[in-house]
């Protein structure tokens, strides 16, 4: 008996191993299986010789005679003639002509490889309609010099693995295999909400972790000495603040040039031309200012000096506040399913948490080119992230101290997102205003004075002090409680004239909401749309960007009708939930007129549209179960499995795209992630 049931463990495991190699092999020489075999003749095998091409971006191109023959790929090795010159992606097209002499655009390809200084070979697979008479290799991105040799047509097959490939396609059908077993099935049943938890967590803050991993992969060395080896106008504004405070000062430690401090208007750019300033800096009275938050100098700059005796990389900034979302976001989406008591199952939960993470633009927001725009977005979002999961773990708390204190914790991370991005936490500012009233009026009802006004204490104490902070921070700095330093940018126009009007409704409602990714035909797919409807006039950046809606999980904000209509959800509720749309419409409205369209404004609203879209499927499905409805309620998780699925795959390609304001990251990553998942080409 016990040797049945080893055969009944390892049978499937067995078939298990079986489908994932001969799937790996398939993937890894799909394009010689499917085009290949039986063409290439040995006699077609056609290698240059000593032909060797230099190239410059005078020269970007060169073509070659292949008389007679019909091609069906060409592999080269590419190097730079800078043997300091740093790794990067260059686009190569390569066009054939057929007999005729004539160029073929059907027989034209584009593809992207790595070039540095090291010799790299790259294998390109073409297809010519008859017999080939030439190729013209052309790099239309190219700079400084490169050489490409040892050229050969039609090369010879060589057997390909991917042991990484086929562990994860392994891994993936085992997991299915499982979940579809009895033993999955019971797994998903006895699952708690703190598995649930623990699991979503782990695999967010992975996904954070490998991409903090992909974009420091472009910076040299880990740290910044400290005191500062060269002028400080040669840094970031977040370590130009820094310096100032180690300084015993607000303003920056560089003096303004003679020309600048002439000028009778240095906010209208066009007085500023030919004149050296620092670019996008807030300038008053003959002195430079930051106005960005200082959240990020407090919670990540002083501990990490502290600890090292220098300052961090701005990819090191980045991550510690992507970890927080990631952790933070998915234990939000838990709690709130916990707190809820309703028939929701903790698995549910915890996919929908994890739909919540891919769709909220943590992992693209750490892609940021110029990465100090992008640290404030990154900050301001993870201490949402901790806010909502703070506040929901005191209403979820039965004794007063311990909702207190949660309270507490609540109101510092939510001043630190104060103190980081304002309009970050603009949507959790109206949602909890809103909350306070109603808890307020429920407490009137309920005559406990006490407890509501201790809760309410300890959340906004922290707030208080935040803000009260900030406004002093802002009138020693600038004689205006009220001025954070904006109104003063030396940037693309004069901020001062920025306004609010009816015009920006529409346009942030495109932007923000509905403004669609647009298909690529190369790795990863998916690119940023540029999409002006019309003159914006004094809105900043008019950026390839995208809009929420994008990213299918959002969709579910359009089911939204269902809580209405449902008698399950209280008055209160549907209260909140109107109030939550709205101040995800308001936010956008504002991001729009005084700033304009880039997708760092729409981080704005994609943390808090992720987390009241996870709501919104887990309450429906809740309606759903509670109606007793087992085919709707199976219907709609299949829905939610395959909209957080497809969220994951249009998230990933997002954030590995490599056009639009992004941050470089290694070519050698991008050529084997494409060579992961484009096993056709």
């Amino acid at each position: 008996m016990k040797t049945a049931n080893k055969i009944k463990i390892f049978v499937p495991v067995i078939i298990i191993l079986a489908v994932s190699l001969a799937a790996e092999i398939i993937f890894s020489n799909f394009v010689y299986l499917a085009f290949v075999a039986g063409k290439n003749d040995v006699s077609d095998y056609r290698p240059l010789g000593s032909s060797s091409f230099s190239l410059s971006e005078e020269n970007k191109s060169f073509d070659f005679q292949c008389t007679g023959l019909k091609l069906n790929s060409i592999s080269f090795t590419v190097k730079t003639a800078d043997e300091n010159a740093l790794d990067e992606l260059t686009t190569v097209n390569f066009y054939v002509f057929d007999e005729n002499s004539t160029k073929s655009a059907a027989n034209a390809r584009s593809e992207r490889i790595a070039v540095g200084a090291s010799p790299r070979r790259a294998t390109v697979y073409l297809n010519s309609l008859g017999s080939a008479s030439g190729i013209i290799m052309d790099f239309p991105e190219l700079e400084g010099e490169i050489t490409v040799y040892d050229i050969v047509i039609n090369p010879t097959y060589q057997f390909s693995f991917d042991i990484v490939r086929f562990a994860a396609v392994f891994v993936l059908l085992a997991v299915i295999y499982i979940l579809k077993s009895g033993t999955g099935k019971q797994l998903c049943r006895e699952i708690t909400y703190n598995q649930a938890a623990l699991l979503s967590c782990a695999l967010t803050c992975m996904a954070a972790m490998l991409f903090w991993t992909l974009c420091s992969s472009s910076e040299t060395g880990s740290r910044i000495a400290y005191p500062l080896q060269i002028g400080a106008e040669h840094y970031q504004p977040y370590i130009q603040q820094f310096d100032a405070f180690m300084k015993g000062q607000l303003h920056f430690d560089v003096q303004p040039t003679a020309e600048l401090l002439a000028l009778e208007n240095p906010y209208a750019p066009s007085e500023r031309d030919g004149i050296y300033y620092l670019f996008d800096r807030a300038f008053f009275e003959g002195k430079y200012y930051s106005y960005f938050g200082i959240a990020p100098i407090l919670v990540v700059y002083y501990p990490f000096y502290l600890l090292t005796n220098a300052l961090p990389m701005d990819s090191t900034v980045m991550g510690v506040f992507a970890l927080i979302t990631a952790l933070f976001l998915p234990l939000a989406v838990i709690e709130w399913a916990k707190l809820r008591k309703a028939d929701i199952r903790p698995w549910f939960a915890g996919i929908c948490a994890i739909g919540a993470y891919f769709a909220s633009m943590a992992l693209l927001i750490q892609r940021g080119r110029t990465p100090f725009y992008y640290i404030a977005s990154a900050a301001g979002i993870a201490f949402v992230s901790a806010f909502a999961f703070w506040v929901l773990k005191a209403l979820g708390s039965k004794k007063l101290f311990a909702r207190i204190a949660c309270m507490v914790l609540a109101g510092v991370s939510f001043a630190l997102g104060f103190l980081s991005r304002i309009n970050s936490v603009l949507p959790a500012a109206l949602i909890i205003a809103a909350f306070v009233i109603i808890y307020l009026i429920e407490s009137i009802k309920a005559k406990k004075f006490g407890a509501f006004f201790a809760e309410m204490a300890a959340l906004a104490l922290p707030v208080a002090g935040a803000i009260g902070f900030s406004l002093y921070y802002n009138y020693i700095r600038f004689g205006d409680i009220f001025q954070f330093g904006t109104d003063y940018q030396l940037t693309v126009a004069n901020a001062s004239l920025y306004e609010t009007g009816a015009g920006g409704i529409f346009p942030s409602l495109f932007h923000y909401f509905l403004q669609p990714f647009e298909f690529s035909a190369q790795f990863p797919f998916i690119t940023f749309s540029y999409l002006p409807l019309s003159d914006y006039g004094k809105a900043v950046y008019i950026d390839s960007s995208f809009g929420i809606f994008a990213l299918p999980f959002m969709l579910s904000l359009l089911l939204a009708p269902i809580l209405y209509k449902s008698k399950k959800i209280s008055k209160n509720g549907k209260i909140l939930l109107s109030v939550s749309l709205l101040s995800l419409v308001v936010t956008a409205f504002l991001d729009f007129c005084l700033g304009g369209v880039i997708f760092r404004y729409t981080a704005d609203i994609s943390l808090p549209a992720a987390l009241i879209s996870a709501v919104i499927l887990l309450e429906a499905v809740s309606i759903c179960q509670s109606e007793r409805s087992a085919s709707a309620v199976k219907l709609a998780k299949k829905c939610v499995l395959a909209l957080v699925g497809v969220t994951i795959c249009i998230s990933l390609s997002a954030s590995l795209m490599i056009n639009g304001n992004l941050t470089a990251y290694s070519p050698d990553f991008y050529v084997a992630a494409r060579d992961f998942f484009v096993f056709w080409s």
